[in-house]
């Protein structure tokens, strides 16, 4: 898997749910303030808390991938019996929706994440009380930061879908270089 599966992924949520009007792919907690952060160019956007996004939603990762080697299923086609991977993360996806129906949004995104014919995405657990959401996902900012925030909401239905996404990996002897220009 690689940072642009993850954006496609979003691209997809925001194409099969018209009333979302941004996705941000690849968020991050900061670990220093606690807040969910998304690089853009060299300049980070804060996700959350925000009150200026309007109805939008976010992939957060966690910093763990699983390998699976998939010993049943060695490519052959070559003649090299190279061992492919299930490649397996644990993705989150939240979604900040002003005025909706929480079961509602969960069912959409759900449906939404499932269909997707890129990688496996299955849904494995969801909150919608906005405010265990917040409260979640702030975790590590101060305490009186959670609370401004919380304090701040009004009628933004906020849900969390906890997602496992894999994707079959084929090694390659094909070296690329990481580095961004």
């Amino acid at each position: 898997m690689q940072r642009s599966d993850f954006d496609k992924l979003v691209l997809y949520i925001l194409e099969k749910n018209t009333y979302l009007s941004k996705g941000y792919g690849n968020a991050y907690k900061d670990d220093l303030t606690g807040r969910v952060l998304v690089d853009r160019g060299g300049d980070k956007l804060a996700l959350l808390p925000s009150d200026v996004l309007g109805n939008y939603c976010y992939l957060r990762n966690d910093t763990q991938m699983k390998h699976i080697a998939a010993e049943g299923q060695r490519l052959t086609d070559t003649g090299s019996q190279r061992l492919t991977f299930n490649d397996t993360m644990t993705a989150y996806l939240v979604a900040v929706i002003k005025n909706a129906d929480a079961y509602q949004l969960l069912e959409n995104l759900k449906n939404t994440c499932m269909s997707y014919a890129e990688m496996n995405v299955v849904p494995v657990s969801s909150h919608w009380n906005r405010e265990i959401v917040m409260a979640d996902e702030l975790q590590g900012m101060k305490q009186d930061d959670v609370l401004a925030s919380l304090q701040r909401l009004k009628n933004e239905t906020i849900v969390k879908v906890q997602l496992s996404v894999s994707k079959e990996y084929v090694p390659s002897n094909c070296i690329v270089n990481p580095i961004n220009p």
